[in-house]
């Protein structure tokens, strides 16, 4: 009685975290996954602030190309600077102090092109951030949508590992009953109380995966850990058929990383323009207005100023010319990039569409695996029943059984994920 007692509680304490688990499950469908992940997830935010970089940098170098105005004032005093002769003796000046507000005026009419291409380089970045943004959207987007599927499938499997333990708690009873009737010996039933065990142990484990995936996903979204979902999108359902040629252009054309690359040549080239730039001269007009006359009496003496600076550097002994080799140089390792990744990009896609090719035949084929465990299962229990089968022969078809439900769950979230991939591979997220 007492071993009951304790049984029964520590089957309640087990059982009553799970249930407040499972009434505390929000119900997420992918779609709300996804939008949560892109709002809150740090690393996408992170790129998304290398964007707000970008934007300050194109603004910065716009601004070099408009005139600038300055207002400036100094406060100066003069101790005794000068000495007038008189028949008298030298008389000098008396200090003195003033304010020397100045306020001026510049604009540079030529520098060779560099600001023009300062210019571009920085519009080029921010076009190159903006794709990496896009790229990264996109992998958290393929990172949110595995993570979901995972945890769905390891439900699935939860709740395929809790019927194993229902079929093998219904075959203890049976044996119980047999045994007791003299239709089979004890190790019998000890074999199914075995099995019981194992099968129990087994649900635990998947529960646990199920734990994990949900973990997971959390961590994914960047949401406290421990909130429990109620996935809402399930498995399975018809995928359409898909063109691997045009998916390979598509990727060539809309994949982030790619276009990040390409704005990362133009960015280099750009570079070399505003290197080879400092060799031409630059002229710069400017004018102010203030007290800019040498200071020896108080008061305030305004006068205007206008002034045409020119500059040409004939000689720096090779320092212009290793800043375009160095650009160059990097618009050859920009370029070699880009053909990099189109290599790259290609091979993704036929990777993913390989992998879901061979997800859709593995469902068909768990699933008629499904239809013949499940027979096989059926007869063994008939026989098993009408004391014609063996235990050991029951228990193998309802391994198999369960294995090959198992079979349909992993293939289907593979199918699922694969779909994801070939779209991420393509560009298309």
């Amino acid at each position: 009685m007492r071993n009951a007692l304790l049984a029964a509680i520590l089957t309640l304490a087990c059982v009553t975290p799970l249930r407040a688990q499972e009434r505390a499950a929000q119900s997420l469908s992918l779609d709300q996954a996804i939008v949560t992940a892109v709002s809150q997830n740090p690393s996408y935010r992170e790129s998304l602030v290398a964007v707000d970089a970008g934007v300050g940098r194109v603004r910065a170098a716009r601004a070099s190309l408009g005139p600038s105005v300055t207002l400036s004032d100094a406060y100066q005093y003069q101790d005794t600077v000068a000495k007038l002769p008189t028949p008298f003796g030298p008389l000098p000046f008396s200090p003195n102090s003033t304010n020397i507000p100045l306020l001026g005026a510049s604009y540079t009419l030529f520098d060779g092109g560099a600001g023009a291409a300062r210019l571009a380089a920085a519009s080029a970045s921010l076009s190159s951030t903006q794709a990496s943004a896009r790229q990264a959207r996109a992998g958290l987007i393929s990172q949110v949508s595995s993570a979901y599927y995972d945890l769905v499938a390891a439900i699935q499997n939860s709740a395929v590992a809790e019927r194993g333990v229902d079929v093998a708690q219904a075959h203890v009873e049976l044996a119980m009953l047999r045994l007791r009737a003299g239709q089979i010996p004890r190790a019998e039933l000890l074999q199914a109380q075995t099995d019981l065990a194992d099968r129990r142990v087994g649900a635990i484990a998947a529960r646990n995966d199920v734990e994990l995936d949900q973990n997971r996903l959390d961590a994914t979204m960047n949401v406290p850990l421990g909130t429990v979902y109620a996935p809402t999108d399930g498995l399975g359902g018809e995928i359409p058929a898909v063109d691997l040629q045009r998916l390979i252009a598509t990727a060539k054309t809309q994949r982030g990383d790619l276009a990040a690359a390409r704005l990362a040549v133009e960015a280099a080239e750009r570079a070399v323009g505003a290197a080879r730039a400092q060799r031409s001269p630059s002229v710069a007009l400017s004018a102010s207005e203030g007290n800019v006359q040498p200071v020896v009496t108080t008061g305030y003496h305004s006068q205007f100023t206008v002034g045409l600076d020119a500059v040409w550097k004939l000689f720096d002994d090779g320092y212009t010319d290793g800043r375009v080799a160095e650009a160059r140089a990097a618009v050859s390792q920009a370029q070699l990039e880009v053909e990099r990744l189109q290599v790259q990009a290609e091979l993704e896609v036929r990777q993913a569409y390989l992998a879901l090719d061979a997800a859709r035949e593995q469902v068909e084929a768990s699933k008629q695996l499904v239809v013949l465990a499940g027979e096989n299962r059926r007869l063994a229990e008939i026989r098993y029943r009408g004391g014609v089968g063996t235990a050991l022969e029951l228990r193998d078809a309802e391994l198999r059984d369960d294995a090959a439900r198992q079979s349909v769950v992993d293939a289907e979230r593979s199918l699922m994920e694969s779909v994801v991939s070939l779209r991420f591979a393509a560009g298309l997220i």
